[in-house]
């Protein structure tokens, strides 16, 4: 895994050199601009806050809860007109959520598991701008995200049937019982503000709506005497905010 991420990440670099050398070009082959004028590539930094949630896709599991949720990252802006943008770029993003499900380890009981997760993403968006508004330029963006998850971890709460206290395990690394692969819709509305004619800062409130399973272990429900299969999705609220040179 560590191969895939480390060439994600110089994939990720040449990206950007060739996008920071084309936007080199385009600007020492223009000696003029005027207001139709734009620049057709975009490098920003940014980042965000919000809260996720597992989504179960089973009656054998409920939702028990969000926790925090977070992102930072480089984003590449390519502006095909002056009001149309396909935005990529990488960033590190991490999930969390609560699940309760039916148990047998290390007895017959319920499990409540909180789940922390962490993805490289890789998001193709699509922007559709207006026109400016004094120093601001609103904006909608819709697109796929792609996963790749880094590291996986939960907090263990066991009680088993009839007893009054609670098993507690930190930190249990479930890497194996979540999918390597993560796909969301992410939609969302935002405006840009013009700080210079080359730097803007931009703010996006989001949504993230999961598409794929992000679970994969089995588990034994004792009470019906077979396996069921865990099946959730995470899904998240986010505010981003961030810099486009």
């Amino acid at each position: 895994m560590r191969k895939i991420n480390l060439i994600l990440l110089i994939a990720a670099l040449f990206v950007v050199n060739i996008s920071v050398a084309q936007n080199d070009s385009n600007s020492t082959s223009s000696t003029s601009m005027n207001s139709n004028d734009y620049q057709k590539i975009r490098i920003g930094i940014y980042g965000d806050f919000g809260f996720s949630y597992l989504k179960p896709k089973s009656n054998d599991f409920t939702s028990e809860g969000i926790r925090g949720s977070y992102s930072y990252g480089l984003v590449v802006d390519n502006n095909f007109t002056k009001n149309y943008t396909f935005s990529t770029g990488i960033r590190f993003s991490s999930y969390g959520g609560k699940l309760q499900f039916k148990d047998t380890v290390p007895s017959n009981g319920t499990m409540m598991r909180s789940y922390r997760v962490n993805y490289l993403e890789i998001p193709l968006t699509l922007k559709l701008k207006t026109n400016e508004m004094g120093y601001f330029k609103p904006f909608v963006q819709v697109g796929l995200n792609n996963g790749f998850r880094l590291s996986a971890y939960s907090d263990n709460e066991f009680r088993s049937v009839g007893s009054t206290s609670a098993v507690v395990t930190e930190n249990i690394d479930i890497s194996s019982e979540t999918t390597f692969y993560r796909l969301s819709l992410e939609v969302g509305v935002g405006t840009e503000f013009s700080i210079s004619q080359s730097l803007s800062a931009f703010a996006l409130l989001s949504f993230q709506n999961g598409l794929t399973n992000n679970m994969k272990a089995d588990h034994y429900d004792y009470s019906e005497n077979r396996a069921t299969k865990e099946s959730a999705m995470f899904k998240k609220f986010a505010l981003t905010v961030g810099l486009l040179f």
